[in-house]
């Protein structure tokens, strides 16, 4: 179980917003963050104060469930980079790359399972007609500025990237979430500076 990695349901997603089945803060705190781009023992770790227990709440729910091929890719990886630190290049070939290479190549899909397992065709089309005139308009598709700000939480530490994330799982729709992204942006304005935010800005497709 700890060794499996696992992505939230449909289920676990509603349940971020209901809040109907899961009461404990600590249970509560692992389903937000929990997706593929770890194991569930290493989640657990992360997580302050949650077990073996929290993580079985949320499997018995069906809030939670193993990612379909995340054990298999990882033992790809590992064996990939395994391989390339042992194997040696014949006699004028390009450089092998190194297995820190191959580690990082094998495992960078994984970073966006999470929010890529809810399917784009799901997701609500953009809303015209009810942003004021002249408000900036994200070029990313819904999709794209869900993952990119996914991303952004998991960079803004354990409290921070939970209240972020939770935030944007709320967002109903694609004005919603633009604008979360602009909010965020001027939060960051205001702590980190307008070289911060301008960067942020871009990324979040705001150009």
């Amino acid at each position: 179980m700890l060794e499996e990695r696992y992505e939230k349901s449909e289920a676990g997603r509603a349940e971020i917003k209901t809040r109907a089945l899961v009461q404990g803060r600590i249970a509560r705190n692992l389903l937000l963050v929990i997706d593929p781009t770890k194991t569930g023992g290493q989640w657990l770790g992360m997580v302050q104060g949650a077990t073996q227990a929290d993580l079985e709440l949320l499997l018995q729910h069906g809030l939670v469930a193993p990612a379909a091929g995340a054990g298999r890719a990882a033992a790809a990886a590992a064996a990939a980079a395994a391989s390339g630190a042992s194997a040696v290049a014949p006699a004028g070939s390009p450089p092998s790359r190194s297995a820190g290479s191959l580690s990082v190549h094998a495992q960078a899909p994984t970073s966006t399972v999470a929010p890529g397992s809810v399917p784009a065709a799901s997701r609500p089309a953009v809303v015209s007609g009810t942003r004021p005139m002249g408000a900036p308009v994200s070029s990313l598709d819904f999709q794209q500025l869900y993952t990119a700000l996914t991303v952004f939480a998991k960079q803004q530490g354990l409290l921070k990237g939970y209240r972020l994330a939770l935030e944007v799982e709320q967002c109903a729709d694609f004005e919603q979430l633009q604008t979360l992204a602009l909010d965020v942006v001027d939060r960051i304005r205001a702590t980190k500076g307008d070289a911060a935010a301008h960067e942020l800005r871009e990324t979040l497709g705001f150009n």
